[in-house]
C-alpha cells in the first residue's frame, strides 16, 4: 500500500508538528535574546568579566616586575660586594 500524499486538509504529519513545535521555541529564545532585560544583563557579566581579567593580567605583571627589578637589585649589590 502507498502511503496517502499530504493535503492541507488532513492532520499535520509527526515531522510537520515536530518543526512547529521547534520553531515556536526557537522564536522564544530568539525574543529572550532579543530584550533588552537579556541585552543588560549581558553586558554586566561582560564588564565584570572585563574587569577582573585585567585586575589578573595587572597583578601577574606587577608581580612579575617587581621579581625582576628585585633580582636585578640584588645581582648589582653582589657585584658591588666582589668589586670591594
Amino acid at each position: 500500500m502507498e502511503p496517502e500524499p499530504h493535503n492541507s486538509f488532513s492532520s499535520p504529519s509527526p515531522q510537520t508538528t515536530r518543526l512547529i513545535e521547534v520553531l515556536e521555541v526557537l522564536e522564544k529564545d530568539i525574543k529572550k535574546q532579543n530584550s533588552l532585560k537579556y541585552a543588560f544583563y549581558k553586558g554586566i557579566l561582560y564588564g565584570f568579566g572585563t574587569v577582573i581579567g585585567a585586575s589578573v593580567l595587572v597583578a601577574l605583571f606587577g608581580g612579575l616586575l617587581t621579581s625582576a627589578l628585585q633580582t636585578i637589585d640584588s645581582a648589582a649589590d653582589t657585584t658591588e660586594l666582589l668589586s670591594e
